[in-house]
């Protein structure tokens, strides 16, 4: 009966998430914001909406292995969206996609070096954490070197002008509103189901957080890089995802303030070896952009086979060390 619960609610997850992007669209066109900042901010931001609620809810309910591995493995599979995109793409992603990512792919590694040294061993600051807090200024500071780059090279994708005039103004902002509520009450849902699933398969509060809340709380992401597969924007797919990466790293600083212990030093130092992962996933997506290959191993491209490996790997650790 849990899983049957569980998979009610990743279907509310998909269908919201669904909604909150797209009227997020529509309320981009409409308030004048260009892609740069509909990529990075607003769509990233909006797909992160059950990553944010879910890992809250699980800080407030004193489950913090569900939390950080609710928002590890969520950027695990926003990667594991890549490999999805390339697999239904004539050539490789990355060899389609502009360098300009290599900048939000640099900032990913430095957010992800500073969750990792707070899990080896965190600073205690009173009921707060020195690497989790220092989360809230880097995001910052990445959203500022990511804004100056783009105002020095312009975007050339535009949002298509009144792609949306038959959707006025008023009824974007109520359906994004009841989306996005929508949304919250299921991703507070999520960790409660989530608990009761570890207990009941004995698969561990961790291994369920990274690899199960983590899948379902990403499938808006996943609706929005199905979206831009159809339409062939490689860059919107990828600036997605790893806008989203970046905005769910910062979140473990978001979730540092919450909770009343240090949380990077509270939980289990496996996660350790999730974050060399991810920064393994991201050194392949780089190395990817960089070279730009034009083959592929079969449905895949060279570096999106590294990537899904790495994430089979970070699955197996997981069950080994639970």
């Amino acid at each position: 009966m849990t899983w049957l619960f569980f998979l009610l609610v990743a279907l509310v997850v998909v269908t919201s998430g669904r909604a909150v992007a797209y009227y997020g669209d529509v309320l981009a066109e409409k308030t004048g914001l260009g892609r740069s900042v509909i990529g990075l901010v607003l769509v990233a931001a909006t797909t992160s909406l059950p990553e944010l609620f879910s890992s809250t809810s699980s800080l407030l309910q004193d489950l913090p292995e569900i939390a950080v591995g609710n928002i590890l493995g969520a950027n695990m599979v926003n990667f594991l969206l890549l490999v999805f995109l390339d697999a239904f793409h004539p050539y490789p992603v990355t060899a389609r996609a502009s360098q300009k990512h290599a900048l939000a792919l640099g900032l990913v590694l430095l957010l992800l070096a500073t969750v990792g040294l707070g899990l080896l061993r965190e600073v205690g600051l009173g009921r707060v954490g020195l690497a989790a807090s220092a989360l809230v200024p880097l995001y910052g500071f990445a959203l500022w070197l990511s804004f100056r780059y783009a105002r020095r090279f312009p975007q050339e994708e535009a949002l298509e002008r009144e792609a949306y005039a038959h959707v006025p103004l008023r009824l974007a902002m109520v359906r994004y509103g009841a989306g996005a509520l929508v949304l919250v009450a299921a991703a507070v849902v999520l960790p409660v189901l989530a608990n009761r699933l570890a207990q009941e398969t004995g698969l561990g509060g961790g291994w369920v957080g990274t690899f199960l809340v983590g899948l379902i709380t990403t499938l808006p992401e996943a609706s929005v890089v199905v979206a831009a597969a159809r339409l062939g924007a490689v860059d919107l797919a990828m600036g997605n995802a790893v806008g989203s990466v970046l905005f769910n790293t910062f979140l473990l600083g978001v979730g540092d303030l919450v909770y009343p212990k240090p949380l990077l030093g509270v939980v289990a130092e496996g996660h350790a070896a999730t974050v060399l992962i991810l920064q393994g996933m991201v050194g392949v997506v780089l190395m990817g952009l960089m070279y730009r290959s034009l083959r592929k191993l079969w449905v895949l491209s060279y570096d999106n086979w590294g990537v899904l490996l790495l994430y089979l790997l970070a699955m197996a650790y997981g069950l080994a060390l639970r």
